[in-house]
């Protein structure tokens, strides 16, 4: 049974690589007619070094685990849309308050309860939510497109991460990029 379980991830994994590859809608911001969206992906996801001096979110991420490349995007985000703070959660953490300009990041393996909980608490205070390792189980990838179903808002698939802004400006659209 659980050599048909490893088969089945890895043919989910393999499928969704390709997929993300074969895909250039979006590419260089190609097809993006947000001016919101596009300067996210001038600004953020085609830059490879850090912009600007902070880096203190940067090191965090790099300490828990996190790949550069992904860390890199994630300050750069953090410091193109000059947000206020943010918070790393692990599994099993709970949240008492979430500014509007904050920054959530669900690190890989937190359970489905903690992003359930944590994606209400962000989209009702209007904050932007980072979920990392959407595609890990078929299970996690489900739960992460019914976030951008369920709440409005502009949601980004990264592969390896989703991104959603929680704004009551923006269209509720979603995008592969």
């Amino acid at each position: 049974m659980k050599v048909v379980g490893k088969i089945r991830q890895r043919l989910f994994r393999g499928y969704f690589r390709l997929r993300s590859n074969i895909h250039v809608h979006h590419w260089r911001g190609h097809g993006i007619h947000s001016p919101f969206m596009y300067s996210i992906v001038r600004n953020v996801f085609m830059k490879s070094r850090i912009v600007g001096a902070d880096k203190h979110l940067y090191d965090i991420l790099r300490h828990n685990g996190i790949e550069q490349k992904q860390a890199v995007k994630i300050q750069n985000l953090y410091t193109h849309c000059r947000m206020k703070g943010f918070l790393t959660i692990a599994s099993g953490e709970r949240l008492e308050h979430i500014a509007p300009d904050q920054l959530c990041i669900l690190l890989p393996g937190v359970s489905l309860e903690t992003i359930a909980t944590i994606a209400r608490q962000v989209s009702e205070s209007h904050a932007t939510l980072i979920l990392l390792s959407p595609h890990r189980n078929a299970r996690c990838w489900r739960f992460a497109q019914q976030i951008w179903r369920h709440y409005p808002c502009v949601s980004v698939d990264r592969r390896v991460m989703v991104l959603y802004f929680f704004s009551s400006k923006f269209q509720p659209q979603h995008y592969r990029i």
